[in-house]
């Protein structure tokens, strides 16, 4: 009997300790849970959570092991079941709980190519890799967003106390630059081009090279650079007529840096917070800037700097060529501080050379404001460092650091030197007495000339690459002439764009827009044709105007489980923001829709909400995005 009491007594202790172990886990998921759902605001302060009764924890032996192992199990499973929003630094940095002054904000297409990989996952021609990770995004059951026209980040810093629920809900609430018109069409649509048809048709076989040439973004650039004007008519110009610069095939606006590139590349750009104090004695090449076209000047650009005493590159030298090869503008500078090293090997610049210099920075800011166009294109090799170098800011720029990619690899950046040798068979940086300025911008500006000869994949393997996947993948992202021919009765006239609808149709998957707002009338258009001559696509594309805010709210509650994406767009009016009081009681019946909304969707659904100045207060630019997946 000794014997089997002894086993009996270890099998009753190895029972004990997984029970210990199995309590000890189970309790550990509950205080992640708990943090994960608590960590983006508190709700109670440090006294009410002091008064607050400690949970009681349950003994082991009041609690069966099988029990125990069983809860663990399911909340495990439900753990990895859970598509997660896991913020990067970037998006870190645009969070409304950041310092003001330290914040970063995202852009409108931050948001953008959130919603496109929802829809399209890994197929998608937008990543949001640049600010969150998606984890589990094939767990996702579909996707709702509430955009709300006339509030802005600022509304919410100062009304956020009426938006509990909001609060409760979103562990990511962060800052964003929105256009102050075209807003859902900045959102929705993804041009790919809508004014190049004849090119798109010819030249692009990805959606990916196509994203990359023909994005507009004047929109949100003109958010950023407040100071670019509209067309005299208050309408963009129109470029549907192909009319190019002799010896272009493609409009050299595909060149440009998007906002999100420029961001990405730390040009400086005028936005708020962080950036803001880190420009502070920054200013912009132009006191106002008109819209950039095919046919917008290009100037190469090549800037070349000295060590000075308080241990900083500081500009010595501004060089600028025009298309033709002529010099049209050059300067020696006298930097602030005192010259310590020449750098001569890189720079060119020799104690002779500055003996006699007396033009400042200052000079040259009011030389270069009076001399640029208003339109002017700035080219360059890694264009930021000289940029950075002269203090200045400018919305149009084409990097010949990022155009030419001749390694197939994402990111990889290679020397002026050696993309002049191997595309132009020149020699350039190669005298014993230092770079040359006004050869390095030459040589830059003849690179993108020679681009704008062939097409948008001259140059870069990474984009040949990405083609010729496609072409064996059989899978081209945009519109063909079959497509434009089946769906549109006039293929002349046929809108070539993709937007988030349409990329959901061609995945199968049924997309909604539910507004009240009287502008959006027409936005029916958005789908494109096929919506009106094709029976199955209005299947999956729904577009409802109703007559007032509640009734959207209330009509995406009960129907958005029927769709894959849902777009509920709400513009407030005059009247709702006229008073400080009529401003508090329309947030918070946004914070009951938001409420709503929320309860709505399914579980592992997520919700987007977008606070954005619209009409309303066309001169307000940031937004607030309302990011969050519902767990249960």
């Amino acid at each position: 009997m000794k014997p089997d009491s002894a086993n009996q007594s270890k099998k009753d202790q190895r029972l004990e300790r997984k029970k210990r172990k199995a309590l000890a886990f189970l309790e550990l998921m509950e205080l992640n849970e708990r943090d994960r759902e608590t960590a983006a605001v508190k709700q109670t302060s440090p006294s009410e959570e002091s008064q607050q009764p400690e949970q009681k924890k349950a003994k082991l032996e009041e609690v069966d092991y099988q029990t125990l192992k069983t809860e663990v199990n399911k909340k495990r499973d439900r753990m990895r079941n859970v598509p997660k929003l896991r913020l990067k630094e970037v998006g870190q940095e645009a969070l409304m709980k950041t310092k003001p002054e330290d914040r970063v904000p995202l852009l409108m297409d931050d948001v953008q190519a959130l919603l496109m990989h929802t829809l399209l996952r890994t197929d998608s021609p937008m990543s949001p890799g640049r600010w969150v990770a998606l984890e589990k995004s094939a767990k996702l059951t579909h996707t709702t967003v509430l955009l709300v026209e006339g509030l802005t980040s600022d509304d919410f810093a100062e009304f956020e106390h009426e938006m509990p629920e909001c609060k409760k809900i979103f562990q990511h609430i962060l800052q964003v630059v929105a256009p102050s018109d075209r807003l859902v069409e900045e959102l929705a649509c993804v041009p790919l081009s809508d004014t190049h048809k004849d090119i798109l048709l010819a030249e692009y076989g990805s959606l990916e090279a196509a994203m990359l040439g023909c994005k507009d973004h004047l929109l949100i650039r003109r958010s950023i650079f407040n100071n670019i004007a509209g067309s005299d008519a208050g309408v963009d110009p129109d470029y549907s007529e192909l009319d190019l610069p002799p010896g272009d095939k493609f409009p050299r606006t595909q060149l440009l840096l998007s906002p999100i590139q420029m961001i990405n590349e730390d040009y400086p750009l005028p936005l708020t917070g962080n950036l803001k104090h880190r420009y502070i004695d920054y200013i912009t090449t132009n006191d106002h800037y008109a819209p950039v076209t095919p046919k917008s000047p290009m100037f190469g650009l090549d800037c070349e700097m000295c060590r000075t005493s308080i241990n900083a590159s500081e500009l010595t030298r501004v060089s600028i060529v025009d298309e033709q090869g002529q010099e049209f503008y050059e300067s020696l500078v006298r930097p602030n501080n005192k010259i310590i090293d020449y750098v001569t090997q890189f720079s060119g610049i020799t104690p002779e050379l500055m003996k006699n210099v007396s033009k400042t920075l200052k000079d040259v800011h009011r030389e270069l404001k009076n001399k640029l166009p208003p339109d002017a294109i700035l080219v360059g090799q890694s264009l930021n460092f000289d940029l950075n170098a002269l203090k200045m800011m400018h919305p149009y720029v084409i990097d010949t650091s990022i155009l030419f990619n001749v390694t197939g690899t994402a990111g990889t950046k290679t020397k002026l030197k050696v993309l002049a040798k191997k595309f132009l068979q020149q020699d350039i940086q190669s005298s014993a007495g230092g770079h040359n300025s006004i050869e390095d911008c030459s040589a830059s500006l003849a690179l993108v000339k020679l681009k704008l000869s062939k097409n948008i994949y001259y140059g870069d393997q990474w984009l040949q690459d990405r083609r010729n996947y496609h072409k064996k993948a059989s899978r081209i992202g945009i519109a063909t002439q079959q497509e434009v021919q089946r769906f549109g009765a006039d293929a002349t006239t046929t809108e070539i764009t993709t937007t988030l609808f349409g990329q959901a149709r061609k995945k199968n998957k049924k997309s909604a827009i539910v507004t009240s707002a009287n502008n959006l009338d027409n936005f029916g258009n958005y789908f494109g044709e096929a919506m009106q001559a094709n029976a199955d696509v209005k299947k999956l594309l729904c577009f409802q105007k109703l007559d007032s805010d509640e009734a959207v709210i209330e009509q995406t509650v009960d129907k958005c489980l029927n769709y894959d994406f849902n777009l509920s767009c709400i513009q407030l009016k005059p009247e709702d923001l006229a008073t400080v009081d009529a401003k508090r009681n329309k947030i918070r019946q946004i914070d009951g829709w938001v409420r709503k909304l929320y309860g709505a969707i399914s579980v592992n659904g997520l919700l987007v909400v977008l606070l954005a100045g619209g009409e309303v207060s066309p001169q307000s630019r940031m937004a607030v995005a309302m990011v969050e997946t519902r767990k249960c």
